[in-house]
């Protein structure tokens, strides 16, 4: 065999480990047993590589999502960046070129999903709001010293007998270091890769990962950021602006101050919201846009200093009383703008799905992003009627366990917040009854799964081992059900709107509680059973969402202190945060916009050495490096071998985000490389077979069948545990992951060499072998108890995932 002259480079998938362990260099390696107790030996060189002479090289990205401390802080952040992945989860296009409905489509989903993240912003601006200005700056203050002597720290910032307007600006101070905390966060993006020194892609017309500017998006972003910062200014001016001149209603300060400042602050959030649905070509049209946002930002800015002026003049007869003026008309104003912005979002999504052709294997017809939206849009919702709800009920000293009924005063959220409650509930009774309805098709599925398991190991169907690797292999496909899941949980919103409907109409329903803290029933309102229900169902809303922000704020604690909660956090920044923030700025930044130009880098100095590179990818690190291949130049094709385990590329990510991972994009990308294996097993719910098209056919890349999971059946000599069944781990430890890699690393070697005798003029040839070609390994479905015979201990060698 010639000296082989390829790299395995690995990328790893979510919640990465140290480099050491990802590399298998440690001193010592387990041979037997599990994690609890095993026996170790001292690791020898072979051990280090999966080839002998192929070197082992680790991409380990993982601390761009979990290495600071504040990265804890993106958890308050969930519901933006839900939204931010709905904007890349629209249907793909048609395979000609759109037609004008199909781009109007097209548009308007894409400013829709804009409209609905700065509409997400502007809810969390007002939540704050709602409770520095409404219940301490307005409600505690117009309490006087009855709010001071129940709560002293908030007479610090509403003192007895103040004026109004100074209460209302110290409660200001609430929202806007909420503003600038987002601000700082969202210009942290650690994008330090100097665009100049990368090479440049070769885009292909179904694979738009493979645009140069795909993840070079600064302008965008700073453009957007731009336009959120401007209205979630706009919203805490116009919530200082509203009560003055509701209070100067018919007055010459009204007129000539009030109503002025109010329209500008009116324009400037409504040019914002344009600037920030605007494309981002042509690139001159989009440098004016960048501009104009900017100064939007910076008028919004000077609108606040104006409000806050207006606001202070004098007014010896102004008293606060009740809830804040204007703001309950703001907060539902805005969510009736959601609702609209939802329809719209679910109609484009439908157009474009049709448009497409209606492939099969996209769920919800088309409108999983739509609905990802939404679902965001309502978390979102619900933390701020928690946030609250819980700061009415702890300032007032009501709605909690033994609080003294006399001693409390009642500060009344806004009425929305209460249905906005209900909605949590009926979320969450959904989400207990989908999870039963899951746990119980799984366990039909596994009696189902146990004659299969039976036939491939040749032992009985009855026996408890059999019926463990069926449950397995159950459990391995749960994520099938997550469409329907997802459709289950819209239907509390569907019923929600027309309750809140019904109740605007008629008169005769409310989610409003009946006494103690929280805005007062409508007066209409009958107290019979259906209204009992509802203000009850509301009541627990208000304590699962207090539990749940609750239980946001101590794991982000925890994160922020302990590493390793933090990397357990990161896992669901590592899957989230994948894609740009082209459509919620503030939302956790890309990691992909740093990891993908230095793995592109890093392929493409290695190749123009002359060294192959094996692009090992596990989970989203194959995610990654498919991006890495979509993004490298054409001439590393030829020095590139992709191997993929546990990869989502076509469960989840060409289901979910098909106009970027269809089968048309993953057929591009087999030729991106000399070849591709992926390999996968049928106990693992997050990797599976990857279906590119070949010329109009779907078939499976790499391997067809998959892995044997456990390898064993039996107890192995020398052994007292049964082999354990790996899922979506330890890949890396298969036989066949270790043929793959040889296969690879010898056709790299042969290939280098064959180019260099025939010198450097000789014209390149394109790669010989795509995915949909026969694979070179045995066929991971081989025989199990063939493959049982040649076993070795140190195959079930644990690694990270």
């Amino acid at each position: 065999m010639p000296k082989m002259r390829a790299v395995e480079l690995r990328v790893h998938g979510v919640s990465g480990g140290q480099a050491e362990e990802l590399l298998d260099v440690e001193s010592s390696v387990r041979v037997s047993g599990d994690p609890l107790a095993g026996f170790f030996r001292w690791r020898r060189k072979s051990d280090t590589e999966t080839v002998p002479g192929v070197p082992r090289e680790i991409f380990a990205w993982g601390k761009l999502t979990s290495g600071r401390s504040s990265r804890a802080l993106w958890l308050l952040l969930l519901p933006f960046m839900l939204v931010n992945i709905a904007y890349w989860m629209r249907p793909a296009r048609g395979h000609q070129s759109p037609s004008r409905g199909m781009a109007a489509a097209e548009h308007v989903y894409g400013a829709a999903t804009r409209l609905l993240a700065l509409s997400l912003t502007a809810l969390l601006v007002l939540a704050a709001g709602g409770v520095g200005m409404d219940l301490i700056g307005w409600q505690c203050a117009g309490y006087g010293s009855e709010c001071t002597e129940l709560r002293p720290l908030s007479g610090l910032l509403a003192a007895p007998g103040a004026p109004p307007a100074r209460a209302l600006a110290a409660g200001a101070l609430l929202p806007v270091l909420v503003i600038g905390l987002l601000w700082l966060l969202s210009r942290r993006s650690g994008d330090a890769i100097v665009a100049s020194a990368l090479p440049e892609p070769a885009p292909g017309p179904h694979a738009p990962l493979s645009e140069p500017d795909f993840w070079r998006d600064a302008a965008t972003t700073a453009r957007l950021r731009s336009a959120h910062i401007a209205v979630a200014v706009s919203v805490v001016a116009f919530l200082l602006t509203a009560p003055a001149l509701h209070h100067d209603a018919g007055s010459v300060l009204g007129a000539a101050a009030g109503l002025p400042i109010a329209g500008l602050i009116g324009g400037v959030a409504v040019l914002s919201a344009a600037g920030a649905v605007l494309p981002s070509s042509p690139p001159r049209w989009c440098r004016r846009a960048d501009t104009a946002c900017r100064l939007l930002r910076d008028a919004a800015l000077a609108l606040l200093g104006a409000a806050l002026a207006y606001a202070l003049v004098p007014r010896p007869d102004w008293t606060a009383a009740g809830p804040l003026p204007s703001y309950s008309a703001t907060l539902n104003t805005l969510l009736a703008l959601q609702c609209v912005l939802g329809a719209l979002l679910l109609a484009a999504a439908l157009a474009l799905y049709r448009g497409a052709g209606a492939p099969e294997r996209v769920p919800l017809a088309g409108t999983a992003g739509p609905a990802t939206a939404i679902l965001g849009t309502l978390l979102g919702g619900a933390l701020s009627a928690a946030v609250a709800y819980q700061a009415a009920g702890w300032l007032g000293g009501c709605g909690f366990p033994g609080a003294d009924a006399g001693a409390c005063i009642a500060l009344r959220p806004a009425a929305a917040y209460s249905w906005l409650q209900l909605a949590f509930t009926l979320e969450a009774l959904v989400a207990l009854l989908c999870a039963g309805a899951v746990a119980a098709l799984l366990r039909h599925r596994a009696r189902a799964q146990a004659a299969d398991v039976a036939a491939v190991y040749g032992r009985p169907a009855d026996a408890a081992r059999t019926a463990a690797i069926a449950r397995a292999r159950a459990f391995g496909g749960a994520t099938e059900y997550l469409p329907r899941s997802v459709a289950a949980l819209l239907l509390p919103l569907a019923a929600l709107v027309v309750l809140v409907l019904y109740s605007v109409l008629t008169g005769q329903l409310s989610a409003v509680p009946a006494g103690g803290y929280g805005p007062e029933p409508p007066g209409g309102v009958a107290r019979e059973w259906p209204q009992e229900v509802l203000t009850a169902l509301a009541a627990v809303g208000s304590f699962l969402g207090g539990g749940f922000l609750a239980a946001l704020v101590t794991v982000g604690g925890s994160a922020y202190r302990d590493e390793p909660t933090r990397q357990a956090v990161g896992v669901l920044w590592d899957v989230g945060t994948f894609w740009p923030r082209l459509a919620h700025p503030l939302a956790p930044p890309s990691y992909a916009e740093r990891a993908v130009p230095q793995l592109v880098a890093r392929v493409t100095g290695m190749t123009d050495r002359g060294t192959g590179v094996v692009l090992s990818g596990h989970s989203q690190g194959s995610v990654l490096a498919a991006a890495t291949l979509w993004q490298a130049p054409a001439r590393v094709r030829e020095r590139v071998v992709l191997l993929t385990h546990g990869s989502p590329l076509s469960r989840l990510y060409a289901r979910y985000f098909p106009a970027y991972f269809g089968p048309l994009a993953l057929s591009d990308l087999s030729g991106r490389a000399q070849r591709w294996r992926n390999l996968w097993r049928a106990t693992d719910p997050i990797g599976g077979p990857v279906l590119a098209d070949d010329e109009g056919r779907v078939r499976a890349a790499g391997y067809a069948e998959p892995l044997p999971d456990p390898r064993h059946y039996g107890v192995r000599p020398g052994e007292a545990l049964y082999p354990p069944v790996l899922g979506h781990s330890y890949y890396t430890r298969d036989r066949l992951y270790a043929e793959s890699v040889l296969h690879a690393a010898t056709a790299l070697t042969e290939r280098i060499g064959a180019a260099e005798q025939e010198g450097p003029d000789a014209p390149h040839s394109p790669g010989a072998v795509g995915p949909l070609a026969a694979p070179d390994a045995p066929d991971g479905g081989a025989d199990v108890e063939q493959v049982d015979e040649g076993g070795d201990q140190g195959d079930e060698h644990e690694e990270p995932h």
